[in-house]
């Protein structure tokens, strides 16, 4: 009976063990899938890239976006931000200078900022 017991010990900590393993496998697979995926979308979201007048075209007839602000870049690239009336959408987009318009960034609820009046810092 001694015998038994001492066996099923050594059985029952052996499948600790492995367990600990696939545990640690599990992890790294899941960990390596994340990473996996934010490749993917990064990869994907630089080839989001349209014709300027096709893609303002799509933004104002599909979400009623217009530009609401824009700025140039070091490198000659236009920056533009365009939102929604209401603010319930908005899409960042880059012009490039050999003319390729890529959309960075979209989301949703976009709330303006008021500039502060000169002089003053809130």
């Amino acid at each position: 009976m001694l015998s038994f017991i001492n066996h099923t010990r050594h059985f029952a900590s052996r499948n600790v063990g492995m367990r600990s393993v696939i545990s640690f496998g599990l992890a790294v697979l899941f960990f390596a899938a994340t990473l996996v995926s934010f490749q993917v979308t990064d990869a994907t979201a630089q080839n989001v890239c349209f014709e300027r007048t096709a893609l303002m075209k799509h933004l104002g007839g599909k979400f009623e976006e217009a530009p609401v602000a824009a700025g140039l870049a070091a490198n000659g690239s236009v920056l533009e931000l365009f939102s929604s009336p209401d603010g319930l959408t908005w899409t960042i987009v880059l012009t490039q200078p050999n003319g390729a318009t890529c959309v960075m960034a979209s989301g949703e609820s976009w709330v303006g900022v008021k500039k502060p009046k000169k002089g003053k810092v809130s």
